[in-house]
């Protein structure tokens, strides 16, 4: 025991120190696939032991109400309150667009190469379709944040944020990527000034509206260091903290498929004996004008 404060710095420190060296023990496997599923397999055990109950982690695909397919994703942040999850392999589950919270692209070692292979997962899972939020007096986060968690890169963080600046203007904002960790060195995100206010703040946008007018929007780099896990986490907690708490059900609507009915009876409120044998001899009619012969 060193009789050292326990601080919040410290605590953070010592699960990156731990998170890293988890990380270099995988240098141990001979093929660059399997460190890469092993990689993203510490990021998601880091997330769950850290993220709020209500959510959890998986990795697999994204299917919207339109039936279509994301690909497929290191880390998916979901809400397992409200999702049921289908399995495509005991490795990759299916998880529906509306209670995916945020998808996390794992880099062993990320290059712009990389960087630039990653925006390309987080736009196609950032264009997937979901249900409108009802309106609310408050704030409600419905968008899927898309971050990328690089264990190493080749760059400087310098050159890092370069890159990260060209692809934001080059694919413009929308189905952007949202949030960078450079482990132990720098998280990025969008960085914001808002009209009137004394500086810049990171942002997670999704739109602008009246009140943006005048405001100032660019690539910051948070120069964290060995905090730079705990700025990570605690920028993804704030967009969970206000994420949508309604969804289609069950997240992936009704089946749209033609029905097989067989005819059982109909329904009427008439309480006269005569009159309602009468009107429910006229509704079977109807149904049967509807089904022409046998079932439907």
């Amino acid at each position: 025991m060193t009789g050292e404060p326990i601080t919040r710095d410290r605590i953070f420190a010592m699960a990156a120190q731990k998170l890293r060296k988890d990380f270099e023990e995988l240098s141990l496997v001979p093929h660059r696939g399997l460190k890469g599923d092993e990689a993203s397999r510490l990021v998601r055990r880091f997330l769950d032991d850290h993220l709020p109950k209500r959510f959890a982690t998986g990795s697999g695909f994204i299917i919207d109400k339109t039936d279509k397919i994301s690909r497929q994703t290191d880390v998916a942040v979901y809400d397992a309150l409200n999702c049921p999850v289908y399995r495509a392999s005991e490795e990759a589950g299916i998880f529906p667009a509306d209670n995916v919270a945020a998808v996390v692209e794992v880099k062993s070692r990320l290059d712009r190469e990389k960087l630039y292979d990653a925006a390309e997962n987080i736009a196609v899972a950032k264009g997937m379709a979901k249900t409108r939020q009802p309106e609310t007096p408050f704030l409600v986060q419905t968008q899927t944040l898309g971050c990328v968690f690089a264990f190493e890169s080749e760059l400087t963080v310098e050159t890092l944020a370069g890159h990260y600046s060209s692809l934001l203007r080059e694919k413009g904002l929308g189905r952007h990527i949202d949030l960078i960790l450079l482990l132990d060195q720098a998280v990025y995100t969008l960085a914001a000034r808002l009209r009137g206010s004394p500086g810049w703040a990171s942002c997670f946008w999704e739109g602008f509206g009246p009140l943006s007018e005048g405001s100032h929007l660019g690539c910051g780099a948070l120069l964290l260091e060995g905090a730079s896990l705990d700025g990570f986490l605690r920028l993804l907690l704030a967009h969970l903290t206000f994420f949508r708490g309604t969804v289609d059900h069950p997240g992936f609507g009704y089946p749209t498929k033609d029905m097989r009915v067989e005819y059982l009876m109909s329904q009427t409120e008439e309480k006269d004996p005569a009159r309602r044998a009468e009107t429910l001899r006229r509704y079977a009619d109807e149904v049967k004008r509807e089904f022409g012969s046998g079932s439907r």
